[in-house]
């Protein structure tokens, strides 16, 4: 897809895969990694071409998911990949480069959903059930927790220069996207 200056959507290509997804990141200018539901691996490849991989980590759990009961998020840098268990109420940070991983648990995790991470290394993930988002470091630490005034968070994004977060929730009759300042 391209996007003109008058703000014109044109698409590209379109590519078939062999997996239902269910979240995607771009993980460099041609490849994609693609959250999964009812598939093994949990996390795929694929790039423009139509090719087809698999991320494996040894932090990830060994089953399939069901729609909305896990996602996906890919930071750059340092390399890691960011993956949610909904039941479990857990949070898995996987360094795909050094292999290394932490797995998060916490009172303030409850149902954690969409996540995302600023340019400056800080993680944000929905936590549907508390209705908030909590706020992590890179090395899996709980820096604070923030109540976003709205019922059941479930997707996140942050501004390229870190200064703005927009969160949306999908809770009928309360549906919501709210944009907030960030302020280190």
């Amino acid at each position: 897809m391209s996007v003109s200056e008058n703000s014109t959507i044109t698409m590209l290509k379109e590519i078939t895969t062999t997996f239902r997804c269910d979240y995607i990141s771009l993980l460099d200018v041609d490849t994609f990694m693609v959250g999964t539901y009812g598939h093994r691996p949990l996390i795929c490849t694929i790039d423009v071409d139509g090719n087809e991989g698999e991320i494996q980590h040894k932090l990830l759990p060994d089953k399939t998911y069901k729609l909305g009961k896990s996602a996906c998020a890919y930071i750059p840098s340092p390399e890691t990949i960011l993956f949610t268990d909904n039941d479990k109420h857990t949070v898995y940070m996987c360094d795909i480069k050094s292999g290394e991983g932490r797995v998060i648990t916490n009172d303030t995790i409850r149902a954690p959903r969409g996540m995302c991470a600023s340019s400056n290394g800080c993680v944000f993930v929905c936590s549907v059930n508390s209705d908030s988002i909590v706020q992590l470091s890179l090395r899996g630490d709980v820096l604070m927790t923030h109540d976003v005034g709205m019922y059941g968070p479930y997707a996140i994004s942050v501004s390229t220069d870190g200064s703005r977060l927009v969160v949306s929730n999908g809770t009928h009759g309360q549906r919501k996207i709210k944009l907030f300042n960030i302020v280190y």
